[in-house]
């Protein structure tokens, strides 16, 4: 999964059948756990709705296909939620063993970083 934020669209008027009327959004990733390749941009399907601006969540591969209802369809990534709000502990940044980062050049607008005291307190609460 791929945390990212919507920053344009694609239009086509051919397309393949499949692909009905399936909306195209341009997504750049800023929070990829253990990309295989990293990449500045990806093209996913928008079945939520999500318009330019806002941070979404993309799922890559079988399960961005599920979404369509036919495992057939040819979508490599699909926007799977409109993110509201993202809260990461500091903690998780300074961990050698998590392959998470975020990229240097772009701050998410839902994105919250915390000291891990304050997740325990959240957590007991």
């Amino acid at each position: 999964m791929i945390l990212g934020r919507v920053v344009g669209n694609v239009w086509a008027t051919r397309k393949s059948e499949r692909l009905g009327n399936l909306k195209l959004a341009i997504v750049r990733p800023y929070c990829w756990y253990n990309p295989i390749v990293p990449t500045d941009h990806v093209v996913a399907a928008d079945q939520v709705g999500a318009e330019v601006g806002q941070d979404v969540i993309v799922c890559i591969g079988q399960p961005g296909r599920w979404v369509s209802g036919d495992l057939r369809t040819p979508i490599e990534a699909s926007i799977m939620a409109i993110v509201d709000e993202t809260t990461i502990p500091l903690a998780s940044f300074e961990d050698s063993k998590v392959p998470f980062s975020l990229r240097p050049d772009f701050k998410p607008t839902t994105l919250n970083i915390t000291e891990e005291e304050t997740m325990a307190e959240e957590r007991q609460v």
